[in-house]
């Protein structure tokens, strides 16, 4: 292709911006560069570009061509001139401000400060910046999140009404959903509840609904109240999930996987997601089954090696179930009801938006179970880790106490069994039986599947059960005492 005067290079230039507008992966789109890529002398499109500052409204397209056709250190220098001229308005000073700080490690606020006319313009495009990269980027979300939990009790508040001033709609909202359902009984979560009412944002309408079935009673009236200030601002319809997929078109599920409970309910969930550039969103979450949603972390973009890396760290050789999202989502939105969520996972859970709840039912026959059904359930491998801590619970430690005396370790199960396993402990332990059940069927072993199904069920079996558990746990106990002695009478009885 021949070399393009200025004036088709300007054309070219105002197709490209034509074209791709609404795009934001401008990688992706290499033909579109293909004519400007071809020229042999890139100064003529640099100086176009640089005109472009002050009339093109699509600025991270803009900052993408100039990086892509302008040698970075006179780039630099002319980005400097723009702030040293008095004449410049304060708009292109912060595009340039703004690009320096992607290509200058050597810039600073201080440094620049003095160029603008309203310094605190920069301030408030940083925190526009931030506010809208934060909707598809959890990190940035939370970095703002891990900020205002460092701050004070007085200063939080004070933060929350600055944003709620400036900002509005889903860019507010997007930050204080999480403030607001992570701490909902502070004076940060009500100003954020208050701030949500007045934001008329759908974002706010979804979280707010969504809150009703889990919040406590005494914030359930101000709840209500906020949402009526949505609906008379006109927000009636929740289209927070049509929001999120067009977020999250570019990229689909990749891993979603989860562990056999614990001994003390303990799961580790993986769920992500790939673009088409092969990098992976990557959250980690633990939950319980007392307590809900315990922990969160998460990479916005890591490589698929990377992925796989963490996650063999993470499991440390237990055995992980691969599920569908659609299941995976619906376990995690259980356990979000039992108490209220770390902020980093409220922020992460919006990359799993898009995905619909799979209904959690088993249809086993219930049966009665045969001892060696039984046996092969004691056998299985999420057994190992179904024994109780000396820290498990005030109940275990009273028992624990009760071993100091020379007494029949049988007879002291029989008699302080349901002392052990209360009713709501008992009532724990079987939602955990059926949730190994799901999980067995999730695995492709319906026979386990089935089996614990029916141990559910089955109140003497599952006596049976809890004994065991208790067995084991008073071995672990002694194994951690290195109490040798009573450690090969126990294998000598119950091992053997």
């Amino acid at each position: 292709m021949l070399d393009l005067n200025p004036f088709e290079i300007k054309a070219e230039i105002a197709r490209i911006f034509t074209e791709l507008e609404g795009v934001k992966d401008f990688e992706n789109y290499e033909v579109h560069y293909r004519n400007l890529d071809m020229q042999s002398d890139k100064t003529i499109i640099s100086k176009l570009l640089l005109k472009e500052i002050n009339t093109q409204s699509n600025q991270n397209l803009l900052k993408f061509l100039l990086i892509r056709y302008c040698v970075q250190d006179e780039l630099i220098d002319k980005l400097w001139n723009i702030i040293k001229n008095n004449i410049t308005s304060n708009q292109a000073k912060i595009f340039a401000l703004d690009l320096l700080r992607d290509i200058d490690a050597n810039w600073s606020y201080d440094d620049c400060g003095q160029y603008l006319d309203n310094p605190d313009e920069l301030v408030d495009s940083d925190t526009r910046k931030i506010l809208d990269s934060a909707i598809a980027n959890p990190e940035v979300q939370i970095d703002f999140l891990d900020f205002l939990s460092s701050l004070p009790d007085t200063d939080k508040v004070v933060l929350l009404q600055s944003l709620g001033d400036d900002y509005s709609k889903d860019e507010l909202a997007n930050m204080l959903v999480p403030v607001f359902l992570s701490m909902p009984d502070t004076e940060a979560g009500k100003k954020a509840l208050e701030l949500l009412g007045n934001s008329k944002s759908q974002l706010a309408y979804h979280a707010l609904n969504s809150a009703l079935e889990t919040a406590d009673e005494s914030l359930i009236p101000a709840i209500k109240k906020n949402i009526s200030i949505l609906k008379l601002s006109g927000i009636r319809e929740d289209n927070t999930k049509e929001f999120y997929k067009n977020i999250l078109k570019d990229s689909k599920p990749y891993k979603f996987c989860i562990t056999y409970p614990d001994g003390h309910g303990n799961q580790a969930v993986i769920i992500s997601r790939i673009n088409k550039q092969g990098k992976v969103q990557f959250v980690a979450i633990v939950i319980d089954d007392y307590k809900g949603i315990r922990d969160c972390f998460g990479f916005n973009e890591i490589s698929k090696f990377e992925c796989n890396a963490i996650i063999e760290r993470f499991y440390r050789g237990q055995r992980a179930i691969d599920a569908e999202p659609s299941v995976l989502k619906a376990i995690l939105t259980k356990a979000e009801k039992l108490s209220a969520m770390p902020y980093e996972y409220v922020c992460w859970k919006n990359i799993i938006s898009d995905i619909d709840i799979a209904p959690l039912k088993l249809n086993y026959e219930i049966k009665k179970l045969t001892n060696k059904e039984f046996d092969n359930i004691l056998q299985s491998d999420f057994t190992d880790f179904w024994f109780l801590n000396s820290r498990y619970s005030d109940e275990f430690e009273e028992f624990l106490k009760l071993l100091d005396k020379p007494e029949d370790f049988e007879k002291l199960i029989e008699e302080n069994l349901e002392k052990v396993f209360y009713p709501d402990e008992y009532q724990v332990w079987s939602n955990r039986i059926l949730n190994v059940s799901l999980l067995k069927h999730l695995a492709g072993d319906e026979k386990c599947a089935q089996s614990l199904y029916c141990l559910y069920n089955d109140k003497e079996f599952k006596r049976e059960l809890f004994k065991n558990i208790l067995r084991k746990s008073i071995y672990e106990y002694y194994f951690s005492q290195k109490d040798e002695e009573k450690v090969r009478a126990i294998e000598e009885m119950w091992v053997k």
